[in-house]
């Protein structure tokens, strides 16, 4: 079964409890910056993952 980008996302940030956003970004190199980041946006606003800025850098978190 294929997995569709939003799931793998996911899957990556409950697995990790806590990730940079650029480190995501490595795990996905078959998606582009904005299709990372699109993703990140729908599944934050959905409340399936924390997105926190920290300094310069974003970090997903996982939602508890």
């Amino acid at each position: 079964m294929i997995e569709s980008p939003a799931t793998k996302l996911l899957t990556i940030v409950q697995e990790r409890k806590r990730i940079p956003l650029e480190e995501l970004l490595n795990c996905c190199p078959e998606l582009t910056w904005n299709q990372v980041f699109s993703l990140v946006d729908d599944l934050s606003r959905h409340a399936l993952i924390g997105l926190h800025r920290r300094g310069v850098d974003y970090e997903l978190r996982a939602v508890s």
